[in-house]
């Protein structure tokens, strides 16, 4: 369990990084519709989870061993891999599902707006970022659905450098 920690903190900061990543398109959205609240109250909860997912990302030993110094020696998982796998493929579900909810949002606008007559389709009436976050979000989740295996492979070579 011990030489896995490392893998599942990097694991838990790329997905707070993905996460904080598909929500900056609504923080931007936000900031133009009310940009009297000021660029701080916008940026904040984006940097601040951001940051924590870097550092998790980047900085995965010391963080472990900060907190298996916390967690008392009687605790002893059998396959700790299986557990990663498990976590890993829930984690995509869920994601999944918050990304086709807001793809399907995206469409069916667009489609509102293509199919009615008084408006002429155009990229000014559909939000364009939040769109390209949604459809990232998606390949993502797909990937940690579908692809588990090549993902934690990808992240454990994290692990000693590429």
């Amino acid at each position: 369990m011990k030489e896995l920690s490392p893998l599942f903190v990097r694991v838990a900061g790329l997905f707070l990084i993905v996460f904080t990543v598909s929500k900056l398109p609504v923080h931007s959205m936000a900031y133009s519709i009310r940009p009297e609240y000021g660029i701080l109250s916008y940026s904040i909860p984006s940097i601040i989870p951001l940051l924590a997912g870097i550092l998790l990302f980047w900085f995965p030993k010391t963080i472990s061993k900060n907190i298996l110094d916390v967690i008392p020696e009687s605790i002893n998982i059998e396959n700790p891999k299986v557990i990663l796998y498990i976590g890993c493929v829930l984690i995509g579900v869920v994601f999944m599902f918050f990304s086709i909810s807001d793809l399907m949002y995206h469409i069916s606008s667009g489609a509102f707006i293509y199919l009615f007559q008084k408006y002429e389709f155009s990229l000014d009436f559909v939000d364009v970022p939040g769109f390209v976050a949604t459809i990232a979000e998606v390949l993502f989740s797909w990937v940690l659905v579908f692809r588990t295996n090549t993902f934690l492979l990808f992240v454990s070579r994290w692990k000693n450098g590429l």
